[in-house]
């Protein structure tokens, strides 16, 4: 699946749209001219290009979806929603064009709008379990978790390798506490990825929150050396050895981070993993030195 990232709740990652597919005009110099403009860039041209095609054959299901989809990379999104809504009407079985309906809407913050799409999509075409992962992620962001972690489920059935919708059904579980069944699908994501640094870091951070300090502690240890030692992550480093008990190792991390960028100060009164340094004298020297 495309365009897939870490899965955190606050900042959820969507599939990407489906691609171009041909415009059936009879004459594949033309389609291939069609895909061609769009994959130079030459978007306004491609769009003409559809436009012209749709002209001439008004009932063209595939011209529309081909609109949908340039009209959506100038960002025209309204547009593109009515352009794939006219490829459904002509091709019902079109899954991409609900698919790629729903990718808009999710990005517009329509989630409501979004589920039913993918949800077309799905009915259109079961194999289309791109699909599917979206809806559960629209549920995420809609805070209906019980619906999403049991999509994520399902998708998990089809392919037990399938990272992000383990790594999603943790998330879930989270929010709605379950918090044995998390620990379980995070450690599923680590067995999927054992060089996966955020699930061990979100699984220590799970195993504090029931009171398992050392379990957390070896988990907070395997995302140290899963974590580059680099400036962009000195930050997140010194507050790993902050909820493990180093405060020493954590505020050498901090006073380097805060060294490439002043703004790390105010980060560290704020960010949670530091909170158990808050009150601490060496802190708050390091924060309010200059």
């Amino acid at each position: 699946m495309a365009d897939h990232q870490e899965k955190k709740q606050e900042d959820v990652v969507y599939s990407s749209g489906k691609a171009y597919g041909p415009a059936n005009t009879g004459d594949e110099t033309k389609v291939d001219e069609g895909i061609l403009l769009h994959a130079l860039s030459e978007r306004e041209k491609a769009l003409e290009y559809y436009e012209k095609i749709i002209e001439q054959e008004p009932e063209n299901g595939d011209a529309w979806y081909n609109k949908g989809l340039t009209l959506h990379s100038l960002n025209r999104s309204y547009e593109a929603m009515d352009a794939y809504d006219m490829a459904v009407r002509l091709n019902p079985k079109d899954s991409d064009a609900y698919y790629n309906k729903g990718v808009i809407q999710a990005e517009l913050g329509l989630f409501n709008d979004a589920v039913e799409s993918y949800e077309m999509a799905y009915e259109a075409d079961h194999e289309n379990t791109d699909a599917l992962y979206n809806k559960a992620t629209a549920f995420l962001q809609l805070k209906r978790f019980e619906e999403a972690a049991q999509i994520y489920e399902r998708l998990l059935e089809i392919d037990n390798k399938n990272l992000e919708a383990a790594y999603n059904k943790a998330l879930a579980e989270v929010q709605m506490e379950k918090y044995d069944e998390a620990i379980r699908s995070f450690d599923l994501v680590i067995q999927i990825d054992p060089t996966n640094k955020e699930a061990w870091y979100d699984k220590g951070h799970l195993l504090l929150k029931i009171n398992q300090t050392q379990d957390a502690k070896e988990a907070f240890n395997m995302a140290l050396k899963l974590i580059p030692d680099l400036p962009s992550n000195w930050f997140r480093i010194g507050g790993i050895f902050a909820v493990s008990g180093e405060k020493q190792k954590s505020l050498e991390y901090l006073q380097k981070s805060i060294a490439d960028d002043e703004e790390m100060r105010q980060w560290a009164i704020e960010d949670i993993d530091y909170e158990s340094l808050w009150n601490d004298d060496d802190f708050k020297k390091i924060i309010s030195a200059q």
